[in-house]
């Protein structure tokens, strides 16, 4: 490990990462991250390649699995910002809470619900204990979601919370529940151990930001320099893990504690491919996260998709020339 971050630290000095170090002191805040999983890739590569740094951060990174106890974080005002789903985020906003999702690199799903071996179809389901991560939270909602389009009402089945991704696949082994949902290395390790799988979730009609970073309104406002310069370093660490296959897999071993060349590899081909360079908080994936959540939710009131989605930021590097820049720079 020590040899692959020497190797990427050089990649970084080549391609000029430190050439605009600011010079005062850097800002101190706090982001977390939500799940362990491939998705969560370029946040870590901007931690370890530190690009924070570059963009007069000091950044301290701290992982919160699950989305509802991030948001509650951030309101408290431990964090400044949170790399998750963007649906409980977005629950707290039409609760009333000032939280804003400000980009999001990936809108769509890579869960699918995982089961023993001796379930053989959906319809199977039924009386059966399923797992989530926590009550509210991304997986709960598209769990529900996933069971209602394919004709299995949730009072049909026990959902549990059971933890984060490797607690749920735990719980899968050691027979605690008879499915799960599940993404990122888990639902690959799942499928080698032969878990089957039931519901695919980029296979629906869905459009959610999986991959998103969050803040609030009042906080970004008042700190649009900050938010700008984590909004680059982020962005940046998008571009390094495509660009540099060697740092991407040695970030990723690193992060999902794994050392199976052949997961890690598939993990890093997949969120090569799907990960946005450009994260625009698009309104239509708000408006799909809404009306998502208002059947799961029913008794959370309506609330604008605009005032969600805080558009001004990406839009404002965009104009900048940032985008172009990263593109000469990465020559994506």
């Amino acid at each position: 490990m020590k040899r692959l971050f020497v190797h990427a630290l050089l990649f970084c000095l080549s391609f000029g990462t430190f050439s605009h170090v600011q010079a005062a002191t850097p800002e101190k805040i706090t982001a977390s991250y939500g799940a362990i999983s491939g998705t969560m890739a370029p946040i870590w590569v901007a931690k370890d390649a530190r690009l924070f740094e570059k963009y007069g951060l000091d950044l301290s990174l701290v992982y919160i699995p699950g989305g509802p106890r991030s948001i509650m974080s951030l309101l408290g005002g431990s964090l400044q910002f949170v790399n998750h789903s963007g649906m409980p985020a977005l629950e707290a906003y039409q609760r009333g809470a000032d939280t804003a999702l400000i980009a999001s690199s990936m809108n769509r799903l890579e869960h699918a619900v995982v089961a023993n071996k001796s379930i053989t179809s959906v319809e199977q389901l039924r009386g059966k204990v399923l797992g989530i991560s926590a009550p509210g939270a991304l997986t709960d909602i598209l769990m529900r979601e996933g069971l209602r389009l394919n004709g299995i009402s949730e009072k049909d089945v026990t959902i549990i919370p059971v933890g984060d991704e490797g607690g749920r696949l735990n719980a899968l082994q050691t027979s605690r529940i008879d499915a799960a949902i599940i993404s990122g290395i888990q639902r690959l390790t799942a499928k080698r151990l032969g878990f089957r799988e039931l519901i695919d979730f980029s296979k629906l009609p869905i459009e959610v930001s999986g991959s998103s970073i969050l803040a609030r309104h009042s906080y970004v406002l008042k700190n649009p320099d900050i938010t700008l310069r984590l909004l680059k370093a982020w962005i940046e660490g998008t571009y390094l893990f495509k660009a540099n296959p060697d740092l991407g897999i040695a970030v990723l071993k690193k992060y999902v504690a794994t050392r199976d060349d052949e997961v890690v590899n598939a993990i890093y081909q997949q969120n090569k491919e799907r990960l946005s360079s450009k994260p625009v908080p698009y309104v239509r994936v708000v408006r799909s996260m809404i009306h998502l959540l208002s059947r799961a939710r029913p008794d959370i009131p309506p609330a604008s998709p605009e005032g969600f989605a805080e558009t001004r930021f990406v839009k404002q590097l965009e104009d900048a020339g940032f985008f172009e820049e990263m593109q000469r720079r990465y020559g994506q």
